[in-house]
């Protein structure tokens, strides 16, 4: 994407996938998948569709899934001709301040990995966001459940006293997380979360229940018939 909200400009480059050849992990084949089934929104005013033929496109990690999103959020996705990092991102803006924002970004992680690479992947996070904010505090990191999967989760929080011309002002919790397919001809997704004092999301159980994002979160569904 062109524009990089400010929280995450300091993580982009520390993305879990920059393990992947500490570990060696084997080049994943590409797989020759069924025809994209018809998918239909069901719960807001919007469906955004990633299939195989739109990943070739943006080149990023080849990955199915479907999200939905209403019409009162900041939606940015990825385009053809320049370096994306998140297949789409939503922000829900209160007076001129990011309150919340979702990033759903592009991973090839490999499950039987995820401990390794998601406490590595933590550590330098927290060394990159207390390098750029010195109160960064890291609440929670390890091996947890998130919606049906037991994953390597990051819970922080970040102070920003003054605002960023990204629109970013007052304490921050912040969530980092894998999501896996069940199919292994499928990518995972990288999830970055951020809300500030105002939204309803206040610790880490929150995220995925609480405020306007989370109700997003709530319509995705990898598309694997």
């Amino acid at each position: 994407m062109k524009k990089i909200p400010f929280l995450f400009l300091i993580l982009v480059f520390i993305s879990s996938c920059n393990f992947n050849a500490k570990i060696n992990l084997p080049k994943k084949e590409t797989a020759e998948l069924k025809p994209f089934p018809k998918v239909e929104r069901t719960t807001f005013e919007n469906i955004f569709i990633v299939d195989e033929n739109k990943c070739e496109k943006w080149n990023l990690p080849i990955t199915r899934f479907k999200i939905e999103y209403p019409n009162n959020v900041k939606v940015d996705t990825a385009k053809i001709g320049v370096e994306n990092y998140d297949y789409i991102s939503f922000q829900v803006i209160e007076n001129g301040v990011v309150i919340e924002e979702l990033s759903i970004g592009y991973s090839d992680a490999r499950k039987m990995f995820e401990k390794e690479i998601g406490q590595k992947t933590a550590e330098k996070t927290m060394m990159s966001l207390k390098q750029s904010l010195p109160d960064s505090k890291e609440l929670f990191s390890g091996m947890a459940e998130f919606y049906g999967q037991e994953n390597y989760l990051l819970n922080a929080e970040v102070k920003i006293e003054n605002k960023t011309p990204q629109n970013f002002i007052g304490t921050y919790q912040m969530f980092k997380t894998h999501y896996y397919p069940n199919s292994t001809d499928l990518n995972p997704i990288n999830i970055s979360w951020t809300a500030n004092g105002s939204s309803d999301i206040k610790k880490k159980a929150d995220f995925g229940k609480n405020g306007l994002t989370s109700e997003i979160w709530k319509t995705f569904k990898f598309v694997e018939e």
